[in-house]
């Protein structure tokens, strides 16, 4: 009986063990910032130098997450790649016409999806297209690559070797902990005006030299609701502003929310609040 009773606990624990490495584990949301960066050259194919561009987030399982640039004007259709992946998502992201020239295209992400959501950590990709041509939705897609990269606890920096169309890329991220740096407040001459506000938040900062900045707004959850600046400025004064208003053209609700500026691989946070 005793031998008995000692094999059934040994299956039991087993059991116990196989169970539990059978039992997902809990996703882990760490908060950061990410900057990339990429030089497009041309294939010279019809339009040439003319270009449409898109820069996006995919997730390790291929599923769209968030688009962060497209030039494209009403010439969507021909990216491809980023049709396919986006059904033409093009919510929170810098969009604009056709390019006229090649140049280097500097874009932040927040670690958020298109609805502002924070997104679990693991492995994503950051894609890039481009085409100087007309194509259709199944037709051939114009040069394109992606970058892979890990979200998490740990910084990433990654320099990607030059390939024949995409050149000077380079990608950083910092979780949230490493990334934040208050100095910045000082060193930027930021100010947000008047705090509390009502109908419009002025925001002014001083760039040492021309800069990407990104500037966004996000309530007490983390989710963001605007962003009002994700460009590279120049050197000098700049102003934003803030109307209380949220993609969809709707108003917040008065309370607290905070501005998260971005800029030089390090970011802060600024308190605001709107009266309504």
């Amino acid at each position: 009986m005793k031998l008995f009773r000692l094999i059934a606990l040994f299956l039991f624990s087993v059991y116990s063990l196989s169970a539990m490495a059978q039992v997902p584990a809990q996703n882990e949301f760490t908060d950061g910032s990410l900057s990339f960066s990429v030089l497009t050259v041309t294939n010279n194919a019809a339009y040439s130098p003319r270009n449409v561009l898109a820069i996006w987030v995919k997730d390790s399982q291929g599923n769209f997450v968030v688009s962060r640039k497209v030039m494209a004007g009403v010439r969507k259709q021909h990216l491809v790649k980023w049709v396919s992946s986006s059904g033409n998502n093009s919510v929170n992201a810098i969009t604009g016409a056709t390019l006229q020239n090649h140049q280097l295209h500097t874009i932040a992400w927040d670690c958020r999806d298109a609805l502002g959501n924070l997104v679990p950590d693991g492995q994503y990709e950051m894609w890039v297209e481009f085409t100087e041509r007309n194509s259709a939705v199944g037709g051939a897609a114009g040069p394109f690559t992606k970058v892979a990269f890990s979200k998490g606890a740990e910084v990433v920096s990654i320099v990607v070797p030059d390939e024949t169309n995409f050149k000077n890329m380079v990608l950083n991220y910092s979780p949230l902990n490493v990334g934040l740096d208050e100095n910045l407040l000082v060193n930027l001459k930021f100010r947000a005006f008047p705090n509390p506000f009502v109908d419009r938040l002025n925001i002014s900062f001083e760039l040492p030299e021309s800069s990407f900045i990104n500037i966004s707004v996000y309530d007490l959850t983390g989710k963001r609701v605007a962003e009002l600046v994700d460009d590279t400025l120049p050197q000098g004064v700049n102003t934003c502003y803030w109307n209380g208003e949220i993609g969809n053209g709707n108003s917040i609700t008065p309370g607290v929310y905070f501005l998260r500026v971005v800029y030089g691989n390090k970011l802060f946070m600024y308190k605001v609040v709107f009266g309504g």
